[in-house]
């Protein structure tokens, strides 16, 4: 047998949390690039929608919902920028991811509301963006959270913009509100199985190794 799986539980469990907390570092500087990205590519849309595609008339009346984009751009920029520092100088507690999360959550249903609600605008993709990202730190409660995030997130956009949710008349018909929740929950419900599979894939993987050396001693 292996002597990794000899080792106490304790131990074991010990070494598991060393090891996805390095990941985590790594994580967060790849989920920095990635929402650095997302808001540089996001807002760059939005700016060739406001003064390529929109008429003189148009732009006025959207200029409400432009201002806000560029408000939350700039913030999430700075915020990951903060972030960068802090991860540079090797600090990340545990709640800073739960933290930033919660802000991109927030700022996606911001925008959401500015534009009319989640039949008026494709920014309610980018909530399984954020879940998605949450799986890089290796933090099946992150996952959690970030998924019951958004799925709350999502229905205060429907909320924004339906007068009532107990009457026949809804401003985001209720199969749309049903396939929305439903995505967003598949959707963290994969990226939790994914992370739960990478500590038995370690495993499996050490324990293989062991195995080939072993062999090639004899």
């Amino acid at each position: 047998m292996d002597d990794s799986t000899q080792l106490p539980l304790e131990v074991r469990d010990r070494q598991w949390f060393i090891v996805r907390r390095w990941q985590t570092y790594s994580g967060e500087m790849r989920v920095l690039v990635l929402r650095a990205i997302a808001v540089v590519v996001l807002y760059a849309c939005q700016l060739g929608h406001q003064f390529g595609t929109l008429s003189g008339e148009e732009r006025t009346a959207n200029l409400r919902f432009h201002q806000g984009a560029t408000a939350v751009s700039v913030m999430l920029l700075v915020i990951s920028l903060l972030t960068l520092l802090l991860v540079l100088k090797r600090f990340l507690p545990v709640w800073l991811p739960f933290l930033t999360t919660g802000i991109d959550l927030v700022a996606i249903a911001v925008l959401i509301a500015l534009a009319g609600g989640p039949m008026a605008t494709a920014l309610t993709g980018a909530f399984y963006f954020v879940v998605a990202m949450a799986g890089l730190r290796f933090d099946l409660k992150l996952v959690w959270a970030a998924t019951l995030g958004a799925m709350f997130a999502y229905m205060a956009t429907v909320g924004a913009v339906d007068d009532s949710w107990f009457d026949a008349d809804h401003a985001v018909p209720l199969i749309h509100q049903g396939v929305g929740l439903t995505c967003i929950g598949g959707t963290g419900l994969i990226v939790g199985q994914i992370i739960r599979l990478a500590r038995p894939m370690a495993e499996q993987y050490h324990q293989r190794l062991d195995q080939q050396q072993a062999k090639e001693a004899e």
